[in-house]
């Protein structure tokens, strides 16, 4: 065999290993996206969830997708201002007594994780009031602090007579990370008696930008560190009401109020002025799992339905004058 030969198998062998290596990224990612990302959380779905600079992601306006677990197979559709549901009316004046403006804030409960948009609390609020003008501008994984930045973005156009928020248990712990979901987000420290943004511009890595893969490991990275990381409920409780009285401050006359199951927040609401609390311990009562998906753990039709309730009782005297 000639030298010239040999020389061209040696090279066979390692350049066969480089191009396993090369393609093997490429074929995971390639599989990933056809087998995995329709069944995506609207946390990371890349159908309509996008980079966002400020609040760290948003949807996409005008998107249509569906969502489906062994518990539910439901519709998601962004209107063209990037929320569930229906293009907003902005057609009245804010202020107008006839048709009073409710913003509704929050996360995936907001959001509606896990029904029709028809059975979420937003629309399920609209459909008790018509006579007001609900804004559903539920965003899923968004954090306290999400929350705030968004109501800063959005109060100067839409000047709501009421915001809603609904908190989530988890919130506290978002709220203390600049990560969440395996996805970069603003965060908030207290500093000097006030609040100091962080982490704004939001990163957004190339490897990021590239592959759904690699969000997908990130994920699941995240999931493990906020099992085993150390935290403080107390700062992370004192963060959380920080952040309720910036919104209280940006809206100024005008109530926030706060939809939990929590004492603290309750207590909150009984000391600061022009901030309420709505019950859903009390409105779930002793039968809540009736109210949530049995695996999900989200609120079910019925319990979208029935934090409505409890939310249209309590706006009533504060928009009906």
């Amino acid at each position: 065999m000639s030298p010239k030969i040999e020389r061209s198998r040696a090279w066979r062998r390692p350049a066969a290993v480089l191009a396993g290596l090369l393609l093997a990224p490429l074929v995971a990612e390639g599989a990933y996206r056809a087998l995995r990302t329709a069944g995506l959380s609207p946390t990371t779905n890349p159908a309509y969830v996008e980079h966002d600079a400020r609040l760290g992601w948003r949807y996409r306006p005008v998107m249509v997708e569906r969502h489906a677990s062994d518990e539910f197979d439901v519709e998601v559709r962004t209107n063209a201002q990037g929320f569930r549901g229906p293009d907003w009316d902005l057609g009245t004046a804010a202020g107008d007594a006839r048709r009073p403006r409710v913003l509704v804030l929050g996360d995936s409960f907001a959001f509606g994780w896990g029904v029709e948009f028809a059975e979420s609390l937003p629309a399920r609020l609209q459909a008790r009031r018509p006579d007001w003008n609900v804004l559903g501008a539920g965003v899923s994984g968004y954090g306290t602090d999400q929350e705030c930045l968004l109501l800063e973005q959005l109060d100067a156009t839409l000047r709501p007579d009421c915001v809603v928020v609904v908190f989530c248990e988890n919130d506290l712990a978002e709220c203390a990370s600049d990560v969440a979901y395996g996805k970069h987000k603003p965060r908030f420290v207290r500093e000097g008696g006030g609040l100091r943004l962080t982490g704004v511009p939001v990163p957004f890595p190339w490897i990021e930008r590239t592959s759904l893969l690699w969000r997908a490991l990130e994920k699941s990275r995240w999931e493990r560190h906020q099992v085993a990381r150390a935290r403080d409920p107390n700062a992370e409780w004192a963060l959380v009401c920080d952040l309720y009285r910036r919104m209280r401050t940006v809206l100024r006359d005008r109530p926030l109020v706060i939809v939990s199951d929590r004492s603290q927040l309750a207590r909150l609401a009984a000391d600061e002025p022009g901030i309420e609390h709505v019950d859903l311990g009390g409105a779930f009562g002793a039968g809540a799992a009736r109210y949530h998906f049995a695996e999900d753990r989200h609120w079910n039709a019925a319990g979208h339905a029935r934090a409505a309730e409890a939310l249209a009782g309590a706006l009533r005297p504060l928009l009906d004058r």
